[in-house]
């Protein structure tokens, strides 16, 4: 987990070539939104994380080549393979109406009306859609992240709210409840 404040944009998974470039893969639909970045903060999954000029990025799908000042071999390269890439949250390039980062959905309260049915712990993402693991006080659930589900997220407020009287058994079970005979 990235620190605190930090959007982490993908994980080292290699070297590439001999001049220290590295391969990350992204964790965004498309690297685009970022190409513009003249810097990243880089370090292993639980810190710290050290500010890094980022020379240049080419994007090949998911997978991005980027080059880092200071890393000049392939052996330095392959040193950072595990590492994250992230930038603080507040510089992380603004989303289209309707799109979150994973990061501002960590966290956020799952209401149905007044009742809060607990927080979103995990993301899953699906080929579909992605998939929030809420924790409440009647254990963890799973909530689709669709429109037919959620009504509104509410990242001010600090809250997803699901439609009312929403039949969580098929939500949570992505299927009708059965009932065997004997």
């Amino acid at each position: 987990m990235a620190q605190r404040g930090l959007l982490i944009l993908g994980r080292i998974i290699g070297a590439h070539g001999i001049r220290g470039e590295v391969k990350m893969v992204c964790f965004a639909d498309s690297w685009e939104a970022f190409r513009d970045l003249g810097r990243v903060w880089v370090g292993p999954p639980q810190g710290p994380f050290q500010p890094v000029e980022l020379q240049r990025a080419q994007a090949r799908g998911r997978t991005v080549v980027i080059k880092l000042a200071g890393v000049e071999t392939a052996a330095a390269a392959a040193a950072l393979v595990g590492y994250e890439v992230s930038v603080p949250r507040a510089e992380a390039p603004p989303l289209p109406d309707g799109l979150f980062y994973h990061y501002d959905i960590l966290g956020l309260e799952v209401q149905e009306g007044e009742r809060i049915l607990g927080i979103v712990c995990e993301i899953v993402q699906t080929p579909a859609h992605d998939v929030y693991q809420v924790r409440g006080a009647t254990g963890a659930w799973m909530l689709p992240a669709t429109r037919s589900h959620i009504r509104r997220i509410d990242l001010a407020a600090g809250r997803i709210e699901i439609e009312p009287n929403m039949d969580l058994v098929t939500a949570t079970s992505g299927g009708e409840e059965s009932a065997e005979t004997v």
